[in-house]
């Protein structure tokens, strides 16, 4: 009896949970005739093991698109008077010269001259002093 009650409350359950509306399946754009762009990754620790900056770019037409992860628990925050550790800015040098600084983990480099390039980023605290992690990578637009 015992049995049979078991079986028939697993039966159930499984009626049940496949009785669920269809999910929306998300809406893409046709891309046809676009180039597929590939996005590279690099990684880079602190001395003292405590940040990680982990770098996702990519390059379309003459933009850079780029994302920066920083673990563990780091804040992006603007400039201030007084360093607190796990916030802070990036600050982005492209062949060695100043391109802008960020407050955000993604942003896009825009209209980026045509060629090879040597593309920086550094992190800063939010008194504008170096963690001492940066990265440098090369990119072709």
């Amino acid at each position: 009896m015992k049995k049979s009650m078991m079986i028939m409350i697993c039966l159930i359950t499984l009626v049940l949970g496949g009785c669920k509306e269809d999910q929306q399946k998300p809406k893409s754009e046709d891309v046809s005739g676009e180039e597929v762009v590939e996005v590279l990754t690099t990684n880079t620790t602190s001395d003292k093991k405590d940040i990680s900056m982990t770098i996702h770019h990519s390059v379309k037409g003459q933009d850079i698109y780029l994302e920066c992860i920083i673990t563990p628990n780091f804040k992006f925050k603007e400039n201030r008077d007084t360093k607190k550790q796990g916030e802070g800015q990036v600050v982005v040098y492209l062949d060695n010269k100043k391109w802008d600084s960020f407050a955000k983990g993604a942003f896009i480099l825009k209209s980026v001259p045509k060629g090879k390039h040597d593309l920086t980023v550094k992190l800063l605290h939010n008194d504008w002093t170096e963690y001492g992690i940066e990265q440098t990578i090369q990119v072709e637009i």
